[in-house]
Order: C-alpha cells, then structure tokens, then sequence
C-alpha cells in the first residue's frame, strides 16, 4: 500500500494543506520547525487515529500536540492505493467513534470498516503500536542525549520489540506489574472458610434425605396401624348381631393387656343398595298418590270421549261428566282413608311406643361393638409417633443449620468466584504475553544478519558484522573485536541506530506498508548518500517517505540523478 494525496484539513500548523506522494522515494524537505514530524504524525493519524488515552501503547498519538489552537477542526483526509484500487480516507479526529470513513473512488461508494474509525481489516491488518515502532522512525535526538544514552534506549527498545512487539511494553515489567496486581485479588481466606463451612455441611450429612426418610417411617407406622384398626373393625362389624357378647368393664379394663375400642358397624355399600333395591320392589305401584292421581284422571277423560262419541245431548254429557268426577273423588279419598293417610295426628297406645322404643333401642345396640386392640401394640406405636416427632424436630433443625452454612458458603464462593475470575482474568493475561513474547523471538531470531547487512551498506563497508545478545546489547566488529557502538564515535552511534530500525522495520513489515524517516539521515558525500539508499532499499515496501531538513541531502539526490519526488514545505 502506498499513499497518493495527504490533505491536512485542519492538523497541527496547517490548513488546507495538500501534498502528492509518489510510489518509492518521497522527500519532504523543510527547515527546522517547517512541520516535519506533524506529517509524520498526520501519517499514522490518518490510518490509525489519534487516541486521546495515556500509557501504554499511546506514543505516538500526540492528540493534544497536534490539535489546532484556533477553531474546532480537527480532520484530514487521504488517497492511498492498495492492491491497484484507491481509496480515499477521510477522518475526524474529534470523534473517537465514527470518525473514520472509506470511499472506493473508481465507484464513488462507501466502503464498510469492520471496526468503526478503524481501516484494519480493509486495508491492512498491521496494529498502529507496529506502525508507529516499525515503520516510522523518529530523530535519533528523541531516543537520548548523548551516544550512551541513545544506545541504552536502543538496547531497551530491541528487547521489548523482540519481546512484545511494542516498544513500549516490556515484558518482565509487564508481568511483574500483573503479578502485583494479582495478589490483590488473593481468595485463598475465602477458600479457607469455604473448605470449613463444606466440612461442617458434611457432618450434617444429607440432611434433605433424612427428613424424608422419617417422614415416610412415620407416614408407613400410621398407614400400617390404620390398617390393623381396620381390620380389628372389620372383624368388628361381623359382630353386630352378637347380642349377648360378653364385654368387659372399664375398670376391667385397666389391668388387662388389652385396650376396647367402641366402633359403630357400618353396613357396606353392598348390602345398602341391595336393601334399597329390595325397598323398591317391595313398594306397591297402587301406593304411589301420583299414579293414583292420574288414574283418576284418566277415567274421567274416558268417559268424558265416550259420552262424546256416543252422541249425547250437551245437558246428558255435561251430567255424565259431574258424575264421574265426584266418583273417582269420592273413591280415591276413600282409598287414602283406608291407608291412613289421614292419621298423622293420631297418637299411639302405650303398647305401641313401648314396642317403638324397644326396637329403637335393639337397633342402637345391635350397631355398636367393642373392639379389641393389644395393649402393647396401641403403646408400641404410641411410642413410635413420639419417636418419629423428636426425630423430625432434630432433622428439622440439622436441615435449617445445613442451609444457613450453605448460605454462608455460597455468599462467600460469589465473592471468591469473582477473585478468582480475576486471577484467571490476569493469567490469561500473562499467558497471552508469554505467546507473544515467543512469537516475536522466533521472528527476531535472524536480527543480528540484518543488522549486519544494513550497517554494512550504510558504514560503505567499514563495519560488515553486529553482534546482539540476550539482553539486545549491540556489539560492533572493528580489527576483528566486537566494540559497544557509544566507543566507536557519534557516527558510528546513528549508523547503529538507523541500521536497527531498519532491520525492525524489514521484519516486521509484511504488507508493505509505507516507511517513514524523519531526519535519520546523515551524510558528507555521495557514497554515503548511495549507503543509505541501499539499505532502505532492503525493506519491503512500496513507498519511503524522507522527511529532511538538510538541503544538501536534495541537492545529493538530484547530482546522483536519483528518480524521487522532492517536496519542500
């Protein structure tokens, strides 16, 4: 990918400021203080935003540096080339949501971000922390003072690239700083209590179990004697008509081992809807007022049709009529008399209710026996009820302390379980770290070649061999011993420099995505010049942009016949 047109809309210094880029070698030369490093910034702006968050992973952004002190505009635009498309980005740096739009320009279209104010994913896969560590490398004067102090910067800067991938993380700080964290969330006292409270619920046992256990004891004791009782009733109602059974007296009772239970026998169902049938028949039709109603009526009607029929005068019909409704009255009165349906007040003799009594009485005693229970089982089961009941009342009390310890434990587990998912939290973490760190020394491996090639090309061949160790300390061959690069001179120092960023930036840059430089070169004369062109050219990428404030490096170019766009700010 390489980048057509920057518009800085409004960005840093400038206002409507456009300026065309080419594929390859661009140069943008201006004096001290021109805006160099505000490109360089636009640049990575424009692909990635410029997030206002401080810390870890924020170099680079410099939000408030390059918001412009007049106005609320704060905006920028670019035309990049990928894959033979272009496209035009276009990006509010007010808005950290939706800030950032794609337009395809051959269709005019908008194109859809996977993430919002985010072209990752569409154009490039590269995360800015690469971009800015990788791809755009700054002035040696913002890594240190003097030669030392750039090359302790250097060293920290390859140990963390090869171990994390930003330059900004080291990986022992960073695992240090979650380790810390995470005895913060220490939940082992919690563990502890949650270990007691579980040791204490066991000894209860199951609690839930038990409980049911004597209740259904209890419900099968009392089933099992309901149906002794039964059958002793059973037995009982047999007996009825044992009118001369011999049954002891109370006192009689109470020193015999058997217990007399009064209990009315009751006819089964049987036997009462065989005496209802048997009612029914023995009930005589002619008995019933109703039919005997209607069958008077019936008559009067027949003979009422018959006189009819017969062709009798009005006067005659009328007589017959009269006639046979007085008879059938008189008949049916008579006959009510004769059952006694008019003798409700009638009072019985002496003899009569003394029989009525009697048998009253024979029926009462005839219906009513006395059963008899063992003593010893009546007291057998008293004694299981009352055993059941105190047994209930402890299971009772074991299954309310077993659920307040579980309500215990489960507060305190919700507060363990948020600790631990935490510490998984954080583990993770520093897992995820370890793979990377992994992942970037197996990239990282083959540096000390690259480093090698390039400070070649650009020391002419004075310096064909650098050597790092585990600890990315940059070690230099000079008369066949390796130096510390600050005892070989300045020059040496930003020959070392320029050379590490360029071998990062070669391992690091599979999408070849632009390279910008902002005032690393260095040079005298144009064998130099030839040196530093040839080791930028061992990065892959489709365009470097040269941001310059040395002239005579133009005017080097330009002798050399070098094909670049030159832009002057």
């Amino acid at each position: 990918m390489y980048i057509n047109k920057l518009f800085l809309k409004e960005f840093g210094k400038f206002n409507n400021k456009e300026i065309k880029l080419d594929k390859g070698l661009n140069v943008l030369y201006g004096e001290p203080g021109a805006g160099k490093s505000t490109i360089r910034d636009f640049v990575s702006g424009i692909l990635y935003g410029m997030n206002k968050t401080k810390g870890l992973g924020s170099r680079g952004d410099n939000f408030a540096l390059r918001k412009p002190s007049g106005g609320n505009g704060y905006a920028g635009k670019a035309q990049v080339t990928n894959a033979g498309k272009s496209h035009l980005m276009e990006r509010n740096f007010n808005m950290s949501t939706d800030g950032a739009t794609l337009t395809d320009i051959e269709s005019g279209k908008d194109e859809r971000l996977v993430s919002k104010n985010s072209y990752r994913g569409v154009l490039f896969d590269m995360d800015k922390s690469t971009f800015v560590d990788a791809m755009c490398v700054d002035p040696p004067e913002e890594m240190g003072g003097d030669d030392k102090a750039l090359c302790d910067r250097l060293e920290k800067y390859l140990q963390n690239m090869k171990e994390t991938g930003c330059s900004g993380i080291n990986r022992a700080d960073a695992v240090a700083y979650l380790e810390n964290e995470k005895k913060k969330y220490d939940n082992q006292k919690y563990l502890v209590q949650i270990e007691d409270l579980e040791a204490q619920m066991d000894e209860l046992g199951e609690v839930d179990k038990e409980l049911e256990d004597i209740r259904t004891a209890r419900r099968e004791e009392l089933d099992a004697y309901n149906m002794e009782i039964a059958r002793l009733k059973r037995e009982a109602r047999q007996l009825v008509n044992e009118k001369d059974a011999e049954i002891p007296d109370e006192d009689e009772d109470r020193e015999r081992s058997r217990i007399f239970l009064e209990v009315e026998a009751i006819d089964d169902e049987d036997e009462l809807k065989e005496k209802k049938k048997q009612e029914k028949k023995d009930k005589k039709l002619t008995d019933n007022i109703f039919v005997i109603m209607a069958t008077g009526i019936l008559v009067v009607a027949v003979v009422m049709l018959v006189v009819h029929l017969v062709g009798f005068q009005k006067s005659i019909q009328q007589l017959f009529t009269i006639c046979t409704i007085a008879f059938v009255a008189i008949t049916i009165i008579d006959g009510l008399f004769r059952k006694g349906a008019f003798d409700s007040d009638k009072l019985p003799s002496e003899e009569e209710f003394r029989r009525t009594i009697y048998e009253m009485g024979r029926a009462t005693e005839s219906r009513t026996v006395r059963v008899e229970i063992d003593r010893a089982f009546q007291e057998e089961h008293d004694r299981k009820l009352d055993m059941f009941k105190f047994q209930e009342h402890d299971a009772i009390e074991k299954r309310d302390a077993y659920y307040e310890l579980k309500e215990k434990r489960d507060a305190i587990f919700a507060d363990y379980d948020v600790l631990e998912t935490e510490k998984k939290a954080i583990d993770k973490a520093i897992n995820t770290i370890m793979d990377i760190s992994e992942e970037f020394s197996g990239l990282f491996a083959g540096i000390d070649g690259r480093v090698s090639d390039i400070l070649s090309a650009l020391s002419g061949g004075q310096y064909q061999e650098a050597k790092l160790d585990d600890e990315m300390h940059v070690a230099v061959k000079k008369d066949d011993h390796f130096f510390r690069a600050e005892f070989l001179g300045h020059e040496v120092v930003r020959q070392v420099y320029l050379a590490v960023r360029l071998a990062v930036a070669e391992i690091l840059n599979n999408e070849k995505m632009p390279l910008v430089l902002d005032d690393v070169i260095d040079v005298t004369d144009e064998s130099q010049l030839t040196g530093v062109l040839k080791a930028m050219s061992m990065v892959n990428t489709e365009q470097t942009i040269l941001l310059t404030s040395d002239k005579d490096l133009v005017n080097r170019l330009e002798d050399i016949h070098i094909a670049c766009n030159v832009v002057t700010l």
